[in-house]
């Protein structure tokens, strides 16, 4: 190869190293931690607990909105007269790698929640079971600036071993069989319960651990 053709090719070399090095400049670095990876729970002093970078009993709905996105809908669910959960609705969330579906509770008191109900501008549910109450416009805009208490995180992946929970989140302080494919765990120190499902999802539930109660018929021990 003569000389010419070396330095050209020397050059073109150069000139394709400083383009790489330029075009990266603006860019985040891929390799940064993640604080959003469903078995990372930081508990604080008050009694509350940070997941999916929401802080529970603190966060508001529109800071849970910037982080997951345009809700797909909200809704307040009652048994009779007696009202209930007041829910929010995100669809397929990513975090990192992963994908979810996400669900928050929002902080309302019974009289919020009755009031919501009767302007309620529709009912899905039969009579004396559990109803889901579609809220009028102007709750569901009131809602931008209540607190999340709680999440449900139902990951698109399934069917992972017992052991890949365990390695990450530890031995459950408590567990309950629900039947013969699912059993719960219970992690009241920080808030956590995991249904695991031979057969399906894997389901989150987050709360706030100075709000953890275990149900009935929980088992303390190894599982």
């Amino acid at each position: 190869m003569s000389r010419t053709t070396w330095l050209i090719v020397a050059f073109f070399i150069v000139l394709a190293a400083v383009l790489i090095f330029s075009s990266g400049q603006d860019r985040p670095l891929e390799t940064t931690t993640r604080t959003d990876l469903p078995w990372l729970i930081t508990t604080h002093d008050d009694g509350s607990s940070t997941v999916l970078d929401i802080h529970l009993g603190h966060t508001d709905l529109k800071g849970a909105v910037d982080k997951f996105g345009s809700p797909e809908g909200i809704a307040l669910f009652a048994q009779g007269e007696k009202p209930g959960a007041l829910e929010v609705y995100f669809g397929k969330v990513s975090f990192g790698p992963l994908t979810a579906k996400v669900v928050v509770n929002l902080a309302a008191s019974d009289d919020e929640k009755i009031a919501m109900l009767e302007r309620a501008v529709s009912r899905q549910g039969a009579s004396g079971s559990d109803a889901r109450f579609t809220l009028s416009e102007e709750d569901q805009q009131k809602a931008i600036s209540r607190i999340v208490e709680a999440i449900t995180y139902i990951p698109s992946y399934g069917g992972l071993e017992a052991d890949f929970f365990r390695e990450r989140l530890g031995e459950p302080a408590a567990w309950k069989l629900e039947d013969e494919e699912r059993v719960l765990w219970f992690y009241p120190d920080r808030g956590v319960s995991l249904l695991l499902d031979a057969d399906g999802k894997e389901v989150f539930q987050y709360d706030q651990p100075r709000n953890f109660v275990l149900p009935e018929g929980t088992e303390t021990g190894k599982e």
